[in-house]
């Protein structure tokens, strides 16, 4: 057998073996909180870190629902909590997938699951707004607005009901009193005048209820909305009356964990006001942990906005596309001017923070015969310093402009610079640059029942800009070796150098070459008709393309997606399916193309009265055309042929037993990859999860959950080349069960928790959980927050936290 082979091969299992036999046995995350999960609102996810001694990053990582590549979010880290906002438009249902990945000191990876998050990650379910709500809308007063009583009026638009709705049948409820005798149809609009309403309407808070019947007499849906009464001389005043608010927290933490013990002083605030047509504020977080030599764990931002301009300073997530920014978090200046003619953002700042190396020892070096390593700097003479890591402060700068509404129609070009500061710090090798253009185009029509949206990009990247562009002398030793090669590069060179480094590190030399290396473009169309929600797209990105404004991205990938979501029996059921087709290889220069195939289904009932389910199924294929020698066999194997089929059950149940409140929740998800290669990896993951709340009449709260996580993964593994070959299967499995109870005493003014958590398998461990909170007032209350962790292989873990918070 070839040896190098045959090292490939030892290398491959020792490493995956090592990896799974000695990572880490206890969960990095020990709950996920979520927001309301409504599909086009912006998610808020919250997880609950086991410690955060050496957490120096916390990423969500998802994809919506029929995509196969992950996208990343950094979260905000806080004491041991980690959260992240999922952008509205990301939020799709039926569901997304994700897990949690956390980087520690030193560049471990750990994750939540522990094993394979990739092929069996959890799951959010996403609830889709009924499509009933949009085919009548309430024009006039706007819902949640404040109106003058003089200017009242009720005006509802039938524009994009279907024929199965009757308008002249409609009913119209103002504060509960039918009204809808007084209200006037006409074409497509039902006018009500409130001037003769039976009873007097007073300053405040009133509802509208609009009953829909369909052309059979039956009632087809409901619609409410609220608004606020006042008068025009106090609207005209709270226009001009400044308006604020400011909240705040701090927090002491004291961590004794077996790894090692610290103390976390934190502390935010908030502030938000109003005056006239004009919006500001700002937020501040603050941490002990905040050191020159991680990544910054302080935060802050002030804004100021209108309806068309907003202008930040501090941390901010630019918003460009995805192909351009992603999810970058830009320390700076960022704003947005949107007139809906012309249109401009810009992000100017920095990425990253520059970090000094260690120095690890000092030694003379002869440079007549030694040439120095990269990791070395001179100090005098012929003596240098050695060092390990360090990285360069990263300047950013975005800019995009483009014309037209998001609304309808757009047309936007930009670019991204990024590059690294070489004088920012004395130890740190390769800095970089990296240069991104690129233009996008949209069109929206029919309340956005048709999208169509594409984006163009080309990159350029230089992986060491530490010696400068090409000088004189360079160009002149390039004409020699070829004259009319070396003109036309000194041309080219002496204007591009002008945006970015142009040496022999730039890559790649022709961006628009073979396949289109440096190249990403993609184009997507939306169709949402006849209860069918239509998404298909194609994407193509080549192989050196980069940007360092989105780091996720995966590249020299090409291929399509297609997929549906059937609304069914009065939106009580949804079918959703996709499939995706893309490879790899795009300007063929590998051995040979993998090729991928990713299919996802679902079915989603929500019965009246019943439990509301959600049955999944979906494979993911990766078939690889070319071979290598398969020790075992003497014969070739496909470097990748394997089959993953993924199984999803997810329910939840309110009901009333007993004058009861109760809520009862149950998923359960399946992986099984069959490898087909001589490697045999085959793996299957198993994980069920129970959660039973109960609300009862008095102030009690008690949640009862189980949980079971099963993990296999297989290895073929040799004792001598060629001979005597064993499939080794390596197990971890951990049932937790978890009980907790919430109580509220002094009318609500104390609420006592408790939680114990033991976890038996594969990790063994009892979590104790207790806490306190004191609301002195409506503006300030007081936490208190205890956590012990008995552990069985290593020394217990104790966590307590005091926390303040405030608002005015």
């Amino acid at each position: 057998m070839n040896p190098s082979r045959w090292l490939f091969v030892v290398a491959f299992l020792t490493t995956i073996f090592s990896d799974i036999a000695f990572g880490q046995i206890v969960p990095i995350v020990s709950k996920v909180s979520l927001g309301q999960a409504n599909e086009n609102r912006p998610l808020s996810v919250t997880v609950d870190l086991t410690q955060n001694v050496g957490v120096t990053q916390a990423l969500f990582v998802y994809r919506p629902f029929g995509q196969s590549e992950f996208r990343e979010l950094e979260m905000m880290i806080q004491g041991r909590a980690a959260s992240v906002s999922v952008p509205a438009e990301e939020v799709v249902s039926p569901y997304i997938e994700y897990y949690v990945r956390v980087i520690m000191v030193g560049g471990k990876i750990e994750t939540y699951p522990v094993q394979n998050p990739e092929i069996n990650p959890l799951k959010i379910p996403i609830k889709e707004p009924d499509p009933k709500d949009l085919e009548v809308r309430l024009m006039s007063p706007v819902p949640g607005s404040a109106v003058a009583l003089e200017d009242l009026g009720i005006v509802i638009s039938f524009f994009y009901a279907t024929p199965a709705v009757d308008p002249k049948a409609t009913k119209v409820f103002l504060d509960g009193i039918d009204v809808s005798k007084e209200a006037v149809l006409s074409d497509d609009l039902l006018i009500y005048s409130p001037q003769n309403f039976t009873f007097p309407l007073a300053v405040g808070q009133h509802s509208i209820r609009i009953e829909l019947v369909d052309t059979a007499g039956n009632q087809y849906h409901t619609i409410q909305q609220s608004f606020m009464l006042s008068t025009a001389a106090a609207l005209a005043a709270e226009e001009t009356r400044f308006r604020g608010r400011v909240d705040g927290q701090a927090e002491f933490r004291n961590e004794a964990l077996a790894s090692g013990s610290a103390t976390y002083l934190r502390g935010d605030l908030r502030a938000n006001a109003e005056y006239s047509v004009f919006t500001f504020g700002g937020l501040m977080h603050l941490d002990n942990q905040d050191k020159p030599t991680v990544q910054p764990q302080n935060r802050f931002n002030i804004f100021a906005q209108t309806d068309w301009l907003r202008l930040e300073y501090g941390d901010a997530y630019p918003r460009f596309p995805s192909l351009m920014i992603s999810g970058k978090r830009v320390r700076g200046f960022t704003g947005s001017l949107a007139t809906g003619v012309i249109n401009i953002d810009v992000s100017l700042g920095e990425t990253a923070r520059g970090i000094e190396g260690l120095i690890d020892s000092v030694a003379a070096i002869d440079t007549s015969t030694t040439v120095p390593p990269r990791n070395s700097r001179l100090l005098q003479d012929t003596t240098y310093e050695f060092y390990t890591g360090g990285s360069f402060k990263r300047n950013f700068l975005a800019v995009r402009t483009s014309f037209g509404s998001y609304d309808g129609t757009q047309f936007g070009i930009g670019f991204v610079k990024a590059k690294d500061d070489i004088g920012s710090v004395l130890r740190a090798t390769l800095p970089q640059e990296n240069l991104v253009v690129g233009t996008d185009f949209r069109v929206a029509l029919d309340d956005e029942r048709f999208k169509w949206e594409s984006q163009a990009s080309l990159s350029l990247t230089n992986t060491d800009i530490s010696g400068g562009s090409f000088s004189q002398a360079d160009y002149d030793q390039l004409k020699q070796q070829d004259q009319e090669t070396g003109d036309n590069l000194e041309k080219i060179g002496k204007i591009a150098e002008r945006i970015i480094t142009i040496n022999e590190f730039l890559f790649p030399t022709n961006p628009v070459g073979q396949g289109l290396p440096s190249v990403a473009f993609e184009s997507a169309l939306t169709l949402n008709y006849f209860n069918n929600y239509i998404f298909a797209a194609f994407f193509r990105r080549g192989a050196s393309y980069q940007s360092f404004g989105n780091d996720f991205l995966q590249t020299d990938i090409q291929g399509f997606m297609v997929s549906d979501r059937i609304r069914m029996f009065d939106n009580r059921v949804y079918l959703s399916v996709s499939y995706e087709r893309k490879n790899d290889n795009t300007a063929d220069t590998k051995q040979g193309t993998t090729n991928f195939n990713n299919f996802n289904s679902s079915l989603t009932v929500s019965p009246r009265n019943f439990p509301a389910f959600t049955l999944g199924y979906g494979f993911n294929d990766r078939i690889a055309e070319y071979d290598i020698f398969d020790p075992d066999s003497s014969e070739q194997s496909k470097f990748a042929d394997e089959t993953t089929n993924r199984f999803f059950f997810g329910g939840n149940y309110d009901f009333v037993a007993m004058g009861n409140r109760q809520n009862v929740s149950l998923s359960v998800s399946v992986a099984d990859k069959k490898d087909r290669t001589f490697f045999k990896a085959d793996q299957k993951n198993l994980f069920f999860q129970l959660n039973w709340s109960t609300e009862y009449r008095i102030p009690l709260q008690t949640v009862v959950g189980f949980s079971i996580s099963n993990n296999q993964n297989n290895f073929q593994t040799y004792t001598v080349a060629g001979q005597d070959s064993v499939v080794s299967v390596n197990s971890f499995d951990y049932t937790s069960i978890s009980v907790g109870a919430r109580y509220r005493f002094l009318g609500d003014k104390l609420r006592l928790a408790a939680d114990v958590i033991p976890i038996f398998g594969s990790i063994n461990r009892v979590n104790f959980q207790t806490g306190a909170l004191y609301i002195f007032n409506e503006r300030h209350n007081l936490e208190f927050f205890l956590n012990f962790i008995q552990n069985s292989s290593q020394a217990d873990d104790t966590i307590a936290s005091l926390m303040y918070r405030f608002n005015f």
